[in-house]
């Protein structure tokens, strides 16, 4: 919200939006009118259109856009907000079009190709892009009140940060509307946009990925692990990045800064994750990771996998304040544990910040500098 107020009447840029559907993409628009309307903007100059409905079935070209946008835009500067862009063919055209005639131009879409080449040919720089992800879990707490919020983030690891599931409602509500959630992601933006004629291929790639959540795998690995074509899984994983499904981190050596072959996979929802692959107990610690993960990727943190020698560091993270080492384990109670945490951070001999979180409630000062930290109180830290 403070980036679209940042660049409100700036008509020389396009906003655009991207993330993972149903992640509130449409609701942090309709909140964006209303900062506009309690500003002083006509509702006669707010374009909204949202090509996901029913009304706008027709409207899959940047001829039909154009048509349905000046049918409804009024006198003056107009703000024209469109939802899920990527359903018209040649909507760069369109939104150029827009922009040049003077309109002030917010576009959203499920397609992490949306700052493609194709718009940069058409905008030449002229746009300004932003992701969404799902609830943070500082966010989560602010919706959703609880006295124990060790057991709310319990809730948020079990079921994830989509703003529509409540961590209140009872288990199989929330399986249910996981399920609407997970069929609706991968047919729309998956099946449908790959052209994809076999939903059990893409099915097994997606709960192997799910399963390996966090492991170094490569696209051999993959179709090792399923039994298919490498070059349908390459296809396949791509158009799940595409679509928010997954996001790959490579792996460097940091000592030499080589790129590693086999990257990592985080899922963009943990809660989405559990339902494609439920063993969240067993498995309690790449969850923690993959918290962690889209808990850095949220802060706008270059992040990868390091490793040091034999030792892999979960994350090696780059933030405006320079370098930063983090560990992620489930408990740092047992001498072992914490000798194995400990042992990739000491081989690094850099004064940059190196921390380990876990769920352990206490926070502190191992020896070389490593900091402890409960992963709750981390999540929470607006200080960061």
């Amino acid at each position: 919200m403070e980036i679209l107020k940042k660049f409100r009447d700036d008509t020389d840029v396009v906003k655009i939006i991207s993330g993972v559907r149903r992640c509130g993409k449409s609701t942090l628009m309709m909140q964006y009118i209303d900062v506009l309307k309690d500003s002083g903007v006509s509702p006669s100059n707010i374009v909204y259109i949202n090509l996901e409905m029913d009304e706008y079935v027709d409207v899959r070209d940047r001829y039909k856009l154009m048509e349905k946008v000046k049918e409804r835009a009024g006198e003056g500067m107009n703000y024209v907000l469109i939802d899920e862009i990527q359903n018209v063919s040649e909507w760069e055209i369109a939104v150029n079009a827009l922009r040049a005639g003077g309109s002030d131009v917010y576009i959203t879409g499920s397609n992490s190709q949306l700052p493609s080449s194709e718009l940069s040919t058409h905008l030449t720089g002229r746009y300004v892009s932003m992701e969404m992800l799902p609830l943070s879990f500082r966010e989560y707490t602010e919706l959703y009140d609880s006295e124990d919020r060790y057991e709310l983030f319990e809730r948020y690891l079990r079921y994830g940060g989509f703003p529509s599931i409540s961590p209140f409602d009872d288990d199989q509500t929330i399986r249910i509307r996981l399920s609407d959630m997970f069929v609706s992601i991968i047919y729309k933006d998956v099946l449908h946009r790959g052209n994809i004629r076999d939903p059990s291929t893409l099915d097994t790639i997606v709960r192997f990925m799910m399963s390996n959540v966090g492991n170094p795998i490569s696209m051999n690995n993959i179709a090792k692990g399923t039994g298919l074509n490498v070059n349908t899984v390459g296809r396949y994983v791509k158009l799940l990045e595409d679509a928010y499904v997954f996001y790959r981190v490579d792996r460097y050596d940091l000592e030499n800064t080589m790129l590693n072959p086999n990257s990592k996979y985080y899922s963009v929802d943990t809660g989405l994750r559990n339902r494609a692959y439920e063993s969240v107990m067993k498995d309690h610690g790449r969850m923690l990771e993959n918290i962690v993960y889209l808990e850095l990727k949220r802060r706008r943190y270059d992040v990868r996998v390091g490793r040091f020698g034999d030792k892999e560091i979960d994350f090696s993270v780059r933030t405006p304040k320079g370098q930063q080492y983090y560990q992620v384990t489930v408990t740092m109670a047992d001498e072992k544990v914490a000798e194995r945490e400990q042992a990739p951070l000491m081989k690094i001999k850099d004064n940059y910040p190196k921390i380990i979180l876990s769920t352990d409630r206490y926070n502190g000062i191992y020896s070389d500098g490593i900091l402890h930290m409960n992963i709750v109180d981390w999540l929470l830290d607006e200080t960061d």
